[in-house]
Parts: structure tokens; C-alpha cells; sequence
């Protein structure tokens, strides 16, 4: 599949109609997106297998390993959800998660209407460059002024680099 091309609705329905990819995604996006084969299978064992959270027999955890590296990851892979670095025996869950968040109409983008706050800071900082200019204010405002401007940044970064990749609603896709 051409990475540039979004998901269709088909090829969204195909790869989740297995409740095994489900948790592969969901464990991925817990995990912080990168995640070992083995640690995944062991994962979907325990998550397959076992309600008591007890650890999960190794030969369980084999079996979970060799279905998830013969089927469901190359399954994910080729529809672009998934990266497999076969060196490493890792797995990465790519952006195109959002391609699926979009077919499910589910928002993975934040609500803030960041230019908005940037206006007011904006409108504010010329009031209060015009009040110095008048020498009406001291430079006490400039400085709060210019810690409301790093704030806003610093907040604006953690919900648009740092919140962005969390898809919550993957773990919705794994729920009973």
C-alpha cells in the first residue's frame, strides 16, 4: 500500500476484525508506541488466556509469538499501521493509526484553538507595550507578560507533540 494513501473503510474493518491486531495496536500505544515482539505476545497471552493475572506459560507465550510473527504484525505492517525492524525484533505503531481513529470518527486531534490564545497574548502585550511607552505601568507586566507567553508555549507543545500520539481509543477497541 502506497504510504501516502489514507485507509479505506475496508481495509480499517479488515485488519480490526481480529480481536488479536486490536490488542497488538492497543498494546503498542501503551507501551509508548515501540514495543519487543516478545513483549507484545506475552501481552496478548495474558490478555487472551489468563484472568487472574498470574504470569502466562512460556509455551502460551511461544505460540502467541509465532502467530503474531507469521500473521498479525506482517497483516498490520502491510496496511502501514505497524513498522517490524526484524534485527530487533521490535514493532512500531506508525501515524497511520489516525487513518483508523478517522474511519471510526474518533478525534485524535487537540480541541485548542491555539491561534486564538496567541491573539489575546498578542493584543495584550501591544496594550501593555503602549502603557510603557506612555510610562503609565512599570516593567512588572512585561515579565508576567513574557512567563504567559513561554506558559502558553510550553502547554501548546505537551498538547500538540506529547498528548497528540495518545490514542485512547484503542483501548476501547480491546474492551469486553
Amino acid at each position: 500500500m502506497n504510504s501516502t494513501e489514507e485507509l479505506t473503510k475496508d481495509e480499517v474493518f479488515e485488519v480490526l476484525s481480529s480481536s488479536r491486531r486490536r490488542q497488538i495496536l492497543y498494546h503498542l500505544h501503551r507501551r509508548g508506541g515501540r514495543a519487543d515482539l516478545r513483549a507484545l505476545a506475552r501481552d496478548t497471552a495474558t490478555d487472551e488466556t489468563n484472568e487472574t493475572d498470574e504470569p502466562v506459560d512460556n509455551d502460551v507465550v511461544k505460540r502467541f509469538y509465532i502467530s503474531l510473527y507469521q500473521t498479525h504484525v506482517p497483516k498490520l505492517e502491510q496496511v502501514g499501521l505497524v513498522e517490524y525492524d526484524g534485527d530487533e525484533k521490535t514493532v512500531t505503531l506508525t501515524d497511520r493509526v489516525e487513518d483508523v481513529a478517522r474511519v471510526l470518527n474518533e478525534d485524535v486531534e487537540p480541541d485548542r484553538q491555539w491561534a486564538v490564545y496567541y491573539g489575546a497574548l498578542a493584543v495584550a502585550g501591544v496594550a501593555i507595550g503602549v502603557a510603557q511607552l506612555l510610562s503609565a505601568v512599570s516593567a512588572l507586566p512585561s515579565l508576567v507578560f513574557a512567563v504567559a507567553v513561554m506558559s502558553l508555549a510550553a502547554f501548546q507543545y505537551y498538547e500538540t507533540a506529547v498528548k497528540r500520539g495518545e490514542y485512547t481509543f484503542l483501548e476501547r477497541l480491546v474492551a469486553d
